[in-house]
């Protein structure tokens, strides 16, 4: 078997929840908007679900490493909510879930470039990122937190 990005199920919530035992980890990942603390209707509804296309990658034994969502915002294909199972960072699974989900969006979404936003606090993410061929943009005029985060795009091919 192989590493696999699948389609999140609503069922992936339950172990997903647990991947944050604090509110700073939530703001991280989620943003200020973000409830903590959270139940499953809550976490659900601030995921949007319904808005993001959600994906779980899967190691070779099917075991659940990381989290990504995927949309279109400002002419770009947008990936949003990326996080690494606790216990499985520093492996380079966060570099295995973007090229999963770049190619993901090549496929999907009539998109030249893939982009996201990230905590300019947040420097792991940032400098993955940049390894990646991210690079900052201009920042949406509309996007709330402009002081706190950069706005990174990159080519999808």
């Amino acid at each position: 078997m192989s590493w696999s990005l699948d389609v999140a199920s609503a069922a992936d919530i339950d172990d997903l929840m647990t991947w944050f035992p604090d509110a700073h980890s939530v703001d991280i990942w989620g943003g200020p908007r973000f409830r903590y603390p959270f139940d499953r209707e809550s976490f659900h509804e601030d995921c949007r679900w319904h808005e993001y296309t959600s994906y779980c990658l899967r190691d070779p034994g099917a075991h659940f490493r990381a989290f990504g969502q995927m949309g279109l915002r400002y002419q770009r294909s947008h990936l949003a909510r990326l996080v690494v199972r606790p216990d499985s960072r520093g492996q380079g699974i966060g570099r295995r879930l973007l090229e999963m989900m770049i190619n993901a969006a090549r496929e999907l979404q009539d998109c030249d470039e893939v982009a996201l936003f990230v905590y300019k606090h947040n420097e792991p993410a940032y400098q993955c990122y940049l390894k990646m061929g991210f690079t900052v943009q201009a920042y949406p005029d509309d996007a709330p937190m402009a002081d706190k985060c950069f706005y990174l795009a990159r080519p999808v091919d």
